[in-house]
Parts: C-alpha cells; structure tokens; sequence
C-alpha cells in the first residue's frame, strides 16, 4: 500500500529492434494497465474539484466537479469501480487528523464504500457518503463528530487513458476541501510541508499505484496511532516521511534494523538503502535530511493554490515522538537497549527484535521538560540545543561559515610553449582577502578544447587538466595574488579555447569539529592562438545542465571533499570524455572487474542516477585514495525520463551536435595522449550509460554500421521513438 511502484517504462508501439535499444529504462512513476478509455497527452490530466459538503442531513453529501483534459464533463458512474472515492477526517486539537472511515483492519483509514453518485449537471455531481459519521459505532475508532472541528474531505480519481504514442497510462486528480459542518470559519489547519517542495525532488510524486499525489489527501490518512498490521510499524507522516528519507543514516541501520513496510500491492518496501542527496562540507550531516526547511516550506498544492500555512511547526517545542524518528535509536528513560520491528519480506506479523540503544545524552527526559533545553528561538547558529539551530547546516551558520569567493582577475602568458600567469583575490563574504597558504587548499587547473569537451590530449595522465596549487603564490598587496604553472602548455596547441579555473576550500572549526568548505569555482576562458580573454559565452564550454537544478536535489553540490562547490563549468574540464579513473586506483582490477571506466560527467551522472535500476552491477567509480565508491544502489527520486530535470532545453536529444567526441573506456599504451585510446561512439555512450543490458548492446551491434551509428534514423527528436517521446513521462 505504501511503496513505490514498480519501474518499468511502457512501450507499447516500438518495434522490437527499438524496445531493445530502450530496454532497461525505468521509472517509479509508471502506472495504469490494459486499454485506454480515452486519448490523451502526457502532460493532460482531468480536472476535479470539491465545490462543497453537506453534514445536515444523516448522511454527508460531496458536491464536486469533474472534466477530463479537455474541460469535457466525466460522468464518475461511467469510470471503473472505484475510480472515483472519497474520504473524510476530523482535524483534532492536538493538530492531527482522524479519519472516520473504516477499513477491516484496526487502525488504518480506507475511502467509503458503497455510496451513491448523482449528477446535478453535465461536470457537476454529488457523492452521498455510505459511512453514518455521525454514529460513533460506525466510525474508525468510534471517532465521534464534532461540528466545531476542521473537516477535510478529499478524494483519489483515476482513469486509465491512451497516450499520443498508444501508451496506456493512468492520469489522477486528489480534490480536497476544508471546511466546519457547524459553518464557522476554518482556523485550524494542517499543512506542515507542501506537495510543490516535495515535486522539487519527485517530479510528481504518485503513491499507492500513481493516485495519491498530494499531501492533502496523504495526511487525512498517514497519522499517529496509524500502523501497518503487517510490521507493526507506525505509519504516521513525519515518521513515515522522515525514516524514509533518512535511510541508510538511521542509527537503526547500523544495527541491521532500518526502517520498512508492507505496502501497495502486499509488497516489501525497505529504505534502508535510501540516499538522501543533501551534501555538505559538514560530512557528519551530509546525506540527511537534516535541512528542515527543504520540504517544510510554502508552497502549492497540485492545482496552485497556496499550501503551507503551518511549515514552521517544527521549530516549536520539541517532542520525543517527532525527534525519535530519526534519532530511532536514542532513549530517554535510561534504556540501554530498545525492542523495535525488524520487517522481513514475505511477514504476515510484526518481528521485534532487540537492539542497543544510545540515552539521551542529557539524561532522562519527558516532553515537558525537552523545550527546557531545546528553545524554539530561532537563532541562525548551527550546533546550538534549540530546535532550528541543530537542524542548521554549516554553510548557512555565519558564526561559523565566512564564505569563500574566489576571483581570477588577469590570465597572462598563455598561448603554446609558456607558463600562464594567474592573478587572483579570493575573499570571505565581508570582502576580508584569504590567503592562499596552508590550512587554505586551493588551486588552479588548465584545460582545453577544440570541439564540444575538453580533450586536455598531452596534458595529464588519463585526460585530466594541468593542475597548479596556489599555496607559493605573490601577495600583490592588495589582497590578490599572482603565480604562474609550473608546467606551461604543450607546444602544438596553437589554436582552440583554453580555460583556466580556480576552486578550493578552507577549514572551519565549530562546535562539533572541524570541516572543509569550499566557495563556488571560476573559470577563464581565454583564445589558445594569442592568450586573449573570451568573454562570448557562445564560445565558452557549452552548458547542458545547469547546477540550479542538481540544487533542487542536492541543496549545494559539493564533492572531491568540499572542494569543487556549484559549478558544473568546473566539473567538465576534469570529467571529459577522454578521462577514466585508471589514474585513481591501484592494483586493480577491482570489485567489477574493469581495469578503468569512464568518468566522463555524460556517461558517469546518468550511470549514478539510473543506479539499482542498471543491469550490470556493481556500478563503481574509483576516486583519489584508491577509495571505491559505489553507486549501483542509488535510488532517483524522480522519473529518469524527464531529461530536463538536468538539461535546459535543446540540449539532449538527436541527432548530436557536430564533432561530439566519444568516450574512451580503455587508455592505450600512452596515458598523455587520447589518440590510442579505445572508445565507444557518442550516442552509444549516452544510451548505454542507463540502457547497459545486453538487448541494448546486440541492438547498438546491429545499427553501428562501418563504424557510424545509424541511430538518428529512428530515434531523432520528433518520432515516436525519439528523445522528446521516449523521455517524456506518459502521465
């Protein structure tokens, strides 16, 4: 009931050489089955709303509206059996939700059943509730009604349709509405996080088989006291959300517990493995949800209307419920050791086990005296006791982080056979000049094109730039510095464009330690023939993704130890389509097999990103240190297919820009130069990077034609096949 669905991406009309090549791409966002009522587009839906309710009378009456996409009225009696249902819950004065409707089980919520649907005219109509809300013996819970309280009503609507491409795929609509049944004013509500901040990372989140879409409908069910019967596990929003989205740092996890449910379709959901993608130079956070405010935040709900009247919530007084789901294992009556559910795939009743538990540190306690310590204030120090500030992260803590902006202000010296002359300030956010001696670690790199990407051919080892620490550098006296590479350009580069990028990181010390924090890297672009700046961006490395939507996901992306922060520009001149990690580990090969693999950002994101859904695994890249890191457990939040997640626009898709390089998946005899390299051709390398099953490989065989990819035959943009239909969500 309560797991992602399956990912599997629906191809009805390809032809079989074409499933081949598309095998493999996934999705959770795929649902609906069987023939389609109706024709429609990817991106239409139907359209619903609740006008009002009716609790007068013994049995409470829904007046709502519903058109398809086309502002066609949809009769509800002439969809499936319930693809039109409704529910309805009471908010309470502890500010939770309890529903009335009952299930067969003895805590969760369900939709009534069995009512009547009534037409007032064409795309307006009535549903007259089954469910007697008035008689507590009728009621989940013998929850009794009360006029004076906030009701919410909201319904799931779904219907299987055809898409353009003859997909059947299922589109959905979660009206809702508060309201009093006594007429007074809704003061009381609900709306601690918003389905928009949660659609930053989802895309378009859809739960219990793609209908549940929106946090609206979500919590009028997900509250405390709800349990999955078959785990034993609570299934109350903030616990739900917060165990899920801590993953693998749950301190349970460690102890080989973790957090799981028996969800949609009797199925086996286990989040232990879940990566959240909060980075940080605080390495003690990164990868937890530890930024309150990234989902509780205003918003919208799914037709715009504004939702989030009460995201600050959870900077009030602290209680042990909401802090232990996600310190799962901290006990604050003395415990040393703590009985929790243990789920197993296949369970039918809940499996306790007994694990060890970590006291509060600051000794036994009770909600009462929590907000003793952990004030409400608001103060923007990190690593204080209260509420906000334990939950703020470094790079947003002025007392602690200073900002680091980096400048490079002069390129001289550089066209082939010399050293390039670099002069530079880099400042805190209050414009005081850093200096580039230890503990500071900065540097300069160099790298070079003549087509699309980087070569960087006679640089470096394995496609890597000509890198240059900063550390010797020339105070000017001004607050800038001055120094030139030790190694100049190689000789033979007289023409193509040259870049010159600055990055780095400064240590700073907090309460909880001390960590690397690095400022967003700059790049120089300069003319190789004469030295000469490029300030034409049309000339500058082109940009297909933009680091603003990595942010959506990632908050601030910070990698190589903090040391390269928001700067995709930057990324690329390292993660070129010549590099491979063949340089960064020793005695290989290791864990997969492969003596070296790519590292070019292409190949490598959309590797990461595809993760437990590859076909070859593990999926590993070695970083410096000889360190392994493996990604083939990743778990994107949104659907893969949405290309411009990443991209801006025009920037995938077939055919490819001219003189696009292929990917080098085995260096030669030379480490310096690309030229007796082993590579695959560019497309194949896009494709295979998600699509790495043998059906795509033994397709690519068959349409590489004298050495040519054949591919934009069929799958250029504007067909069926081609980017813009294959890689848009059909719902």
């Amino acid at each position: 009931m309560y797991g992602n669905s399956v990912r599997r991406l629906l191809l009805g009309v390809c032809l079989l050489t074409v499933a081949a090549m598309l095998y493999g791409c996934g999705s959770s966002k795929k649902e609906g089955a069987g023939a389609g009522t109706a024709q429609a587009t990817p991106t239409g839906n139907i359209q619903s709303s609740v006008q009002s309710v009716n609790t007068s009378g013994p049995l409470p009456v829904v007046t709502f509206t519903l058109f398809d996409e086309n502002g066609n009225p949809l009769d509800p009696t002439s969809l499936p059996a319930n693809s039109v249902r409704f529910t309805m819950a009471q908010l309470g004065a502890d500010g939770y939700y309890k529903n009335y409707i009952p299930t067969t089980t003895a805590t969760q919520p369900g939709y009534d059943s069995g009512g009547t649907f009534a037409t007032v005219s064409p795309g307006i109509y009535t549903y007259t509730f089954k469910t007697d809300i008035k008689d507590p013996t009728k009621t989940l819970g013998n929850l009794a009604f009360d006029p004076t309280l906030t009701h919410t009503v909201a319904a799931q609507i779904t219907r299987t349709v055809t898409s353009v491409s003859g997909t059947s795929f299922q589109q959905a609509s979660n009206p809702y509405l508060n309201f009093r049944p006594d007429g007074g004013a809704v003061t009381a509500t609900r709306e601690v996080v918003s389905i928009s901040a949660c659609n930053e990372c989802h895309g378009s989140l859809g739960l219990h088989g793609g209908g549940r879409r929106d946090i609206a409908l979500c919590i009028v069910c997900h509250y405390p006291g709800v349990i999955d019967p078959q785990t034993g596990n609570s299934v109350d929003m903030k616990v739900l959300i917060h165990k899920i989205h801590m993953g693998e740092k749950l301190p349970s996890v460690a102890q080989g517990v973790g957090y799981a449910i028996i969800g949609f379709g009797n199925s086996f959901n286990s989040y232990s493995t879940v990566g959240y993608p909060f980075i940080s130079g605080d390495s003690r956070i990164t990868g937890t949800p530890i930024e309150c405010t990234k989902c509780h935040k205003q918003g919208t709900d799914l037709v715009g209307r504004t939702f989030g009247k009460d995201v600050d919530k959870w900077k009030g007084a602290p209680k042990i419920a909401n802090c232990t789901t996600c310190h799962d294992t901290t006990t604050f009556d003395g415990s040393a050791t703590l009985t929790v559910n243990n789920p197993r795939s296949g369970d039918t009743a809940p499996n306790p086990v007994t694990i060890t538990s970590a006291p509060h540190s600051g000794g036994n306690a009770t909600d009462a005296v929590c907000a003793g310590c952990h004030i409400d204030s608001t103060p923007t120090d990190q690593y204080t006791l209260s509420v906000v500030g334990a939950h703020t992260i470094l790079e947003k803590a002025p007392s602690y982080y200073t900002g680091i902006n980096f400048q490079i202000i002069n390129v001289a010296n550089a066209t082939a056979g010399n050293a390039p002359t670099v002069t530079f300030k880099i400042t805190k956010d209050d414009g005081t000049a850093i200096s580039p001696a230890a503990p500071s670690s900065f540097s300069l790199k160099f790298g070079y094109f003549t087509q699309l990407d980087y070569l960087n051919n006679g640089l470096a080892n394995y496609g890597q730039p000509l890198s240059q620490a900063t550390t010797a550098a020339t105070a000017n006296g001004d607050g800038s510095y001055t120094i030139s590479f030790a190694t100049p350009i190689p000789v033979a580069l007289t023409a193509g464009v040259g870049v010159i990028g600055l990055e780095g990181r400064i240590p700073y010390t907090t309460p909880k330690g001390t960590y690397n924090v690095g400022g967003t890297a700059v790049q120089w672009y300069f003319n190789l023939a004469n030295g000469a700046r490029i300030t034409d961006q049309s000339l500058h490395r082109r940009k297909v993704v933009s680091v603003e939507k990595c942010n959506a996901c990632h908050s601030r992306l910070s990698l190589h130890g903090a040391n390269r922060v928001n700067s995709i520009e930057e990324c690329v001149i390292c993660h070129n389509p010549n590099a491979t990690d063949k340089g960064r580990r020793v005695g290989g090969p290791f864990l997969d097999g492969l003596a070296e693999r790519t590292i070019n950002l292409k190949d490598m994101i959309h590797s990461i990103h595809t993760g437990e859904e590859l076909s070859v695994k593990p999926y590993v890249v070695y970083g410096f240190g000889n360190t392994p890191n493996i990604f083939s457990h990743v778990r994107y939040p949104n659907d893969r297919r949405i290309c411009t997640a990443c991209h801006l626009d025009g920037t995938f898709g077939l055919p490819l820009p001219t003189n696009a390089l292929g990917t080098t998946t085995a260096t030669g005899a030379n480490p310096l130069d690309n030229s007796d390299d082993t590579k695959i051709q560019p497309i194949t390398a896009a494709c295979t990077s998600c699509h790495d099953g043998a059906g795509t490989a033994t397709h690519i065989a068959d349409k590489v034609v004298g050495g040519a990819e054949t591919c934009v035959q069929c799958h250029r943009t504007g067909l069926l096949v081609g980017p813009d239909f294959a890689h848009t969500p059909v719902r």
